[in-house]
Formats: structure tokens, sequence, C-alpha cells
């Protein structure tokens, strides 16, 4: 009996060990998650904000009442907001910016999930309209 008692604590101490090894693991997992997380959302912002940017410059040669939708998808957050006749687009770390040719008033919004820019061009410009879901 006694033979299997010691066996037993040898294995709930292997078991321990186990578990302590892992436990120190689980923060860097989680920071790795987290980094590629940020990166993903800094990479989404910049193409938001290229991809709008060619889209304003192909409105300047189309004609009035073109509309164009685009949708993206963020791994976390974005943030939209405007500055005067900038659309700024970021992430936690890092913005990119679209110039729009007239002010735009679109408050500070984050995104989590599906966002939606509705581009329509009027007489004074192209306009942005900037939903999520």
């Amino acid at each position: 009996m006694g033979r299997r008692a010691q066996s037993s604590l040898e294995y709930l101490l292997l078991l321990a060990a186990f578990f302590a090894v892992f436990a120190a693991f689980i923060p860097i997992v989680a920071n790795i998650s987290s980094g590629f997380l940020g990166a993903s959302d800094d990479f989404l912002a910049k193409r938001i904000a290229q991809d709008l940017n060619e889209q304003i410059s192909l409105f300047a040669s189309l004609g009035e009442g073109t509309k164009k939708s685009l949708e993206y998808s963020p791994a976390s957050k974005i943030i939209i907001q405007s500055r005067g006749n900038e659309l700024v687009v970021g992430s936690d770390r890092k913005q990119f910016s679209a110039v729009f040719s007239l002010s735009q008033v679109i408050p500070k919004q984050e995104f989590k999930s599906k966002i939606i820019l509705n581009l329509i061009k009027d007489a004074k410009g192209v306009q942005i309209f900037v939903s999520g879901s």
C-alpha cells in the first residue's frame, strides 16, 4: 500500500509541475495573441485609409450620384472619426487618414464588428457615411 501512495504522490507532483509550467506560459501566449490582433487592426486601418484615398481619386473623374459601399471586419477594434476634411482611421496603436475635398462630420466611433463605409458623390464633392453592424 505504501508503494501505491508513493506513486500517487509522484503523479500528483508531476501534475503540479506541469500546471506550474503551463501557468507560466499563459501570459506569454496572451501577449502574443493581443500583439497579433493589434497588428492585424493596424494593417486593416492602413488598408481602409488607402482604399478611401483611391476611391476619392476615382470619384473625382466620375459623375454626380456615384455611390460605393466598402465593408471591413476588424480583428478587435477600429476607431474612425473626422477632423475637418480628414477621415482618421486607426487602431489603439496607429492612425491613418484619408483626405476629402470637403469637410466630413463623423464623431469618434469604435467598431468591433463589421464596418460599412458608404461613399456618395454629390454636387459639393464626395461624402462618406459610416455605420456598423
